[in-house]
C-alpha cells in the first residue's frame, strides 16, 4: 500500500537535506587552495648592513612553479657541539619572496656547512603574505650549495591560501 505524503510531512527532511548541502558546500569553499611548488633558486649574499642581527642576508631568484625574487634576513646563528668537527651551523631567518601576485613570507631553519661547497638543507614555514598570498600557509624544503657569496638550490613543497 502506497501512502500519499503531504508536503508538510516532507518539509522537515527537505529542510535538513538543504541545510546539509549548504553546510557541505560552505565547508568546501572554506578549504584552502593549495599548489605544489618546485623551483630552482639562484642565491647571492647581500650586504651585511641589511638589518640582520647576525650580519647575514641573501637574495635569490626563483624559477619554476614559484617565480620571483627573494630577500632573506638572518635572525640567528647557532653552532652545535659538533661544529668544530663538521663545520655545520644552524641558521634561522625571515624570507620574503616577491612575486607578481604578491609577497610570500616564510620563517626559515637552515643547516649550513661552512666549509667545502657550503651544502645546505632547510625547512621554510609559510607564515603569510600579501596580495593572493594573504593568509597563506605551507612548507617548503630546499637543498643546495652556498659558498663564497653565491649558490643555488632546489625548493619543493606546497603553498596554500584561503
Amino acid at each position: 500500500m502506497i501512502r500519499n505524503r503531504s508536503f508538510a510531512s516532507l518539509r522537515r527532511p527537505l529542510l535538513a537535506a538543504f541545510a546539509l548541502t549548504f553546510t557541505v558546500s560552505a565547508a568546501a569553499w572554506a578549504e584552502p587552495h593549495c599548489r605544489a611548488v618546485h623551483s630552482r633558486v639562484d642565491l647571492a649574499a647581500g650586504a651585511p648592513t641589511c638589518g640582520s642581527a647576525i650580519g647575514l642576508c641573501a637574495g635569490g631568484t626563483l624559477r619554476g612553479t614559484l617565480q620571483g625574487e627573494s630577500s632573506f634576513i638572518g635572525t640567528g646563528s647557532v653552532p652545535t657541539v659538533d661544529t668544530g668537527t663538521t663545520g655545520v651551523v644552524v641558521l634561522t631567518g625571515d624570507n620574503t619572496i616577491h612575486t607578481r601576485d604578491g609577497d610570500l613570507l616564510t620563517k626559515d631553519a637552515i643547516v649550513l656547512a661552512t666549509t667545502g661547497d657550503g651544502e645546505f638543507a632547510e625547512v621554510d614555514t609559510v607564515v603569510g603574505g600579501t596580495g593572493v598570498y594573504e593568509g597563506a600557509s605551507g612548507k617548503f624544503t630546499a637543498t643546495g650549495t652556498f659558498a663564497n657569496g653565491t649558490g643555488f638550490g632546489v625548493l619543493v613543497g606546497e603553498v596554500c591560501w584561503p
